[in-house]
């Protein structure tokens, strides 16, 4: 009985961790215990930090980061590394300058 519901339970949680997504940070961070800014801030996350997303909602991403959880903003997340790389240069676009003000 025990072993059924061991196989069982494993066998739930292997859906959500095969959804789970690496992206890269596109600038400093903060990273939530919630999908808001009204939530703590649990740490900052550097530019081009890998981590892995989880879930999306109303902008906000759930993100594991060095075997922690929490939310940081869609804003500030890629799919790609590119902005890592020595020398990239994004286009003109009026952005930001990589420190989010609040988020």
């Amino acid at each position: 009985m025990f072993r059924n519901l061991l196989i069982a339970a494993t066998l739930t949680l292997l859906p959500a961790a095969a959804s789970a997504s690496e992206a890269w940070t596109t600038g400093g961070v903060n990273f939530r215990s919630g999908p808001s800014t009204h939530y703590t801030v649990i740490t900052t996350l550097p530019r081009c930090a890998v981590i892995h997303t989880h879930e999306w909602q109303d902008g906000w991403v759930r993100a594991s980061w060095q075997g922690r959880y929490g939310w940081l903003s869609g804003r500030y997340v890629s799919d790609s590394n590119a902005h890592c790389n020595a020398g990239y240069r994004p286009a003109p676009s009026g952005g930001h300058s990589g420190y989010s003000r609040g988020y």
